[in-house]
């Protein structure tokens, strides 16, 4: 038998005396894709980061391709030469540059004599590797920022691939599927069978159990820093048993609508022909201390509802909260924070964080010019808020003075969701607020979501996440091409929810 494509063994990581990493042994071999998962902390991300030469490795083990030992501490600057390829989740992209720019950096093809780079040759180079990868679509000289999500992966993926012999080696996916909208991903699964059907293996970083089980083939988990199960083969899982290897035990949704009842209160958000986006005309509306779901297929229109309500997309039509009347014409975001409507974003990196900024900075930046004084911000406030936020949500590590960039993702968005709760907004929006969490966050999450109802908000919950509307929601509103087709009132199921998705009343398919 073949020795596996990529072998790990023995694999260890210290911190400061403290052991992150302990043993991690993992085989992959050509051909599939293997899934590694766990919770934020679980160790997962330091054994990609020893395998990719960020980290060196505690003494003792091996990281081999092929039956070759290339190194612990691995070289970063061979990777390549070695057969390994990494695709990060920001994707390394630089929107401003083109295609070939961005697959042949630091591998331009030169000229003998000048030196100078070879934009012919790159070319082609490129569009050997896009049309493998089937986007010969794409010209080499198109700028990066005008691509599709899911275009935007294959480049990714074309640089990941160049000057590489086909189905050899291992391309590793760190959490690259959270950057592309659910609409795109079908693509990038394609692309990733496509990498497998020639051969080469492929390792994917994932929170998302319901993606595991659509592309992985054996799966590993790692659990307090260390391998709890390994290569287990994807026809004995399901996700319930995923659950379970993440967190060590059942991992079943609270009914948080029902253990955390709040009556209706007068006020809230109303909606009267609201149009927008992709959204064509929804009239609905949703009271103090409750939570009520949107939720729809892929061509709904969800996508555009969440921005419009939030003032980040201009429309028409009637908004009013607590009586006031938003204009959807010249919508901003600061007319409706002024108004009381908080958003949560889907994107928490680009639109919802400054992760470059501490966390106190990012929980009290909202709130400076209500809580502080044009000559002074204020000590004592910011502390207080931001311990009050980093207590409650169980942020970890509790520190106010460290970079949001240094924490999972798990932990920014308790982070995201704290800095807006703190202001009582009358209405909270939110966009797939689950998204790229572990299943641990994930409760911590929509537990702090019905928490916002009970406390008096009006909150929306835009999601594509059946169980989570479940979980929360008092009512759901079903779209269907950028309308509301159907009204949900709970309590209800996740199959409930999915079957008024995908079905009519009679019951048969849209």
């Amino acid at each position: 038998m073949s020795a596996p494509r990529l072998e790990v063994t023995s694999l260890s990581k210290t911190f400061a005396g403290v052991t992150v990493l302990k043993d991690a042994h993992l085989e992959v071999h050509a051909g599939e894709v293997h899934a590694l998962i766990g919770q934020n902390g679980s160790g997962k991300s330091t054994l990609i980061k020893l395998i990719s030469g960020v980290y060196r490795a505690d003494r003792g083990g091996e990281v081999l391709v092929d039956g070759k030992r290339i190194g612990a501490p691995v070289d970063p600057a061979t990777l390549h030469d070695e057969g390994l390829a990494f695709v990060h989740q920001d994707l390394g992209l630089i929107p401003d540059l083109s295609v070939r720019e961005n697959v042949r950096v630091g591998r331009h093809s030169t000229r003998r004599f000048t030196g100078w780079i070879d934009t012919r040759k790159d070319s082609a180079a490129v569009r050997e590797t896009l049309d493998f990868l089937n986007l010969g679509h794409i010209s080499p000289d198109t700028k990066v920022q005008k691509l599709r999500p899911s275009e935007k992966v294959g480049v990714a993926i074309a640089r990941a691939l160049q000057e590489r012999v086909p189905g050899s080696g291992v391309v590793v996916f760190d959490e690259s599927s959270r950057s592309i909208p659910h609409e795109a991903l079908p693509d990038f699964y394609a692309m990733v069978r496509l990498l497998t059907s020639q051969g080469t293996a492929v390792i994917i970083v994932s929170h998302n159990l319901t993606e595991v089980l659509q592309i992985a083939d054996r799966v590993t988990a790692l659990r307090n820093g260390r391998v709890i199960e390994m290569g287990v083969p994807i026809a004995q899982l399901d996700e319930a048993k995923l659950t379970r290897m993440v967190l060590g035990r059942n991992g079943e949704l609270a009914d948080f609508a029902a253990s955390m009842p709040s009556p209706r209160r007068v006020g809230g958000i109303e909606l009267r022909d609201v149009r927008g986006g992709r959204i064509r005309r929804i009239s609905a509306s949703v009271s103090r201390g409750e939570v009520v779901g949107f939720t729809g297929s892929i061509d709904s229109g969800l996508s555009s509802l969440a921005p419009l309500l939030a003032g980040a997309l201009t429309g028409t039509g009637v908004v009013r909260v607590d009586g006031r009347e938003l204009s959807l014409e010249n919508a901003t975001i600061s007319k409706a924070l002024d108004a009381g409507v908080a958003y949560i974003p889907q994107d928490r990196h680009g639109e919802g964080l400054a992760t470059e900024l501490t966390v106190e900075e990012n929980v009290t930046l909202p709130h400076l010019r209500r809580r502080g004084k044009p000559w002074w911000t204020g000590v004592a406030w910011q502390r207080d808020e931001t311990d009050a936020v980093l207590q409650r949500f169980a942020v970890t590590p509790a520190d106010r003075h460290a970079a949001v960039a240094g924490f999972s993702g798990g932990n920014q968005q308790k982070l995201l969701m704290g800095k807006w709760l703190m202001g009582s907004p009358v209405v909270l929006v939110l966009d797939d607020p689950t998204q790229a969490v572990d299943v641990g966050a994930r409760a911590s999450v929509l537990r702090a979501t019905r928490q916002a109802a009970v406390d008096g908000a009006a909150v929306v919950l835009c999601s594509s996440e059946v169980e989570d509307l479940a979980s929360v929601c008092d009512r759901v509103y079903i779209l269907e091409e950028g309308r509301v087709v159907n009204e949900l009132t709970g309590p209800f199921t996740a199959d409930t929810i999915f079957s008024a998705i995908f079905h009519d009343s009679e019951g048969t398919d849209r």
